[in-house]
C-alpha cells in the first residue's frame, strides 16, 4: 500500500511545482492579457485589481520633493491607493532591487533608474515586459522594441557660460569649438559625466568620437564631482564654460538671476542617461503597479516632471520658448550597446578626458 501514497506525495509534488511555475510568470501574463483589451476595459480592469491591492511600493532615485509632487497627485487620481516610496541613490537601490530578487523578497513594484542599469536587471531576471499602450506615445529613443523599457524624463546637456567673462556672440556652440585654444583650462566637466562620452561617440561613431574625445582632453579641463557644483562655480566666475551642464540647471539658475547662459550644442543635444519606470517582475500589486507606471507615462505625470524642469517622454508636451529643444537631434546613449561596455566607457572617459 506503500505506492499510493508515494503516488499521492510525487503528484502533490508535482502540482507545487507546476504552481510555482505558474505563479512566476502570472504578474507578466496578467498584465499582458490587461494590456491587449480595448481602452475603457484596460482602465477597468486595473482600476478593481488595484482596489483590492490598496497599496503600491515605488522605488525612487530621483529628487525626493518632486517625487512627492507626483505621489500627492498620482494619490488624488486613485485615492483608494496609498503609495509606499523608497527613496534614494540609483545605485543603492539597484544594489536593493538585485538583493531582493535573489532572496525571493518580493517588496517593489516599480523602480526608476538610470537606463543603463537595463541588462543587469534583465540578466537577473529582476524586472518584466509592461508593454502599456502609454508607451505608443513616447519619443524616439525612450522606448525599446522588447517593452522592458518606458522611459519618463532624460537630462539634456548644454554648454553653460558665464556672462561676465563670455560674450553671447563669442560663446562655443559645437564639440568642435571646444577645442579652440581660446577655452584651454576654462571649461569644466563632472567626473562621472559617462553618458555625456557615450552619447558623443554614439553620434560621431567610435573612431572619429575618440579622436574629438581625446583633444577635448588636451584642453585641461577643470574636473569636479556634480553638475550641480559646477554650474554654482561657473555662476561664481570660477570657470569660464561647462561643458555638460544639466538644461533644467540652467534654466533654474539664470531665472534666479545667476550671470549665465547657455548654448545648446550643435549638432545635436547630448542627453543623460534616459530614466525609465521598470516594472518587477515579481510585484506584489500588480495592478496597482500598472496604474503606477501609466500615470507616470501620462499626461498629467508627464506635465508635473516638466514643470519640474524635465525633458520628458511623452512627444506632445514643449517647454515652448527659448529653452525649448524643438526639433534639435538628441540623442540618448544606447543602453543596449553601453549597458555591458559601462566599466570600458568609464575607462576610456577617465583616458579621453580626465587624462587619468
Amino acid at each position: 500500500m506503500k505506492t499510493p501514497v508515494l503516488c499521492v506525495i510525487w503528484l502533490t509534488a508535482l502540482v507545487s511545482l507546476s504552481a510555482a511555475a505558474h505563479a512566476a510568470q502570472t504578474e507578466e501574463t496578467l498584465l499582458d492579457e490587461i494590456n491587449r483589451l480595448p481602452e475603457g476595459e484596460r482602465q477597468a480592469r486595473l482600476v478593481t485589481g488595484a482596489k483590492r491591492e490598496g497599496t503600491v511600493t515605488w522605488y525612487v532615485a530621483m529628487n525626493r520633493a518632486y517625487a512627492q509632487d507626483l505621489i500627492n497627485a498620482f494619490e488624488a487620481q486613485y485615492s483608494f491607493l496609498k503609495v509606499n516610496a523608497l527613496t534614494g541613490g540609483g545605485g543603492a537601490l539597484l544594489s536593493r532591487v538585485l538583493a531582493e530578487h535573489r532572496a525571493k523578497s518580493f517588496q517593489y513594484d516599480v523602480f526608476n533608474t538610470r537606463s543603463m542599469t537595463i541588462n543587469t536587471l534583465k540578466k537577473a531576471g529582476a524586472i518584466m515586459h509592461y508593454r502599456s499602450p502609454y508607451r505608443n506615445a513616447l519619443r524616439d529613443g525612450f522606448y525599446d522594441r522588447e517593452g522592458y523599457l518606458n522611459g519618463i524624463f532624460a537630462t539634456p546637456q548644454v554648454f553653460i557660460f558665464n556672462t561676465k567673462l563670455v560674450n553671447r556672440k563669442e560663446a562655443p556652440t559645437s564639440i568642435e569649438e571646444l577645442l579652440n585654444p581660446t577655452w584651454s583650462e576654462k571649461m569644466a566637466v563632472d567626473d562621472e559625466s559617462f553618458d555625456w562620452l557615450a552619447a558623443l561617440l554614439d553620434y560621431y561613431g567610435e573612431a572619429k568620437g575618440i579622436e574629438l574625445a581625446t583633444k577635448l582632453g588636451q584642453q585641461k579641463l577643470n574636473v569636479r564631482r556634480g553638475s550641480t557644483l559646477i554650474t554654482q562655480l561657473v555662476a561664481a566666475g570660477e570657470f569660464f564654460l561647462e561643458i555638460d551642464g544639466y538644461h533644467q540647471e540652467a534654466i533654474a539658475r539664470k531665472k534666479a538671476g545667476a550671470p549665465i547662459d547657455y548654448n545648446f550644442p550643435q549638432p545635436f543635444v547630448p542627453a543623460k542617461s534616459l530614466i525609465p519606470i521598470y516594472m518587477s517582475s515579481r510585484p506584489p500589486h500588480p495592478h496597482a503597479a500598472g496604474l503606477m507606471a501609466d500615470f507616470l507615462m501620462s499626461k498629467k505625470g508627464q506635465e508635473i516632471m516638466a514643470g519640474h524642469g524635465r525633458w520628458v517622454g511623452l512627444k506632445g508636451i514643449s517647454t515652448k520658448g527659448p529653452d525649448d529643444i524643438g526639433d534639435r537631434r538628441v540623442v540618448i546613449p544606447s543602453p543596449d550597446k553601453w549597458g555591458d561596455r559601462y566599466q570600458e566607457l568609464i575607462g576610456l572617459y577617465n583616458k579621453l578626458l580626465l587624462r587619468q
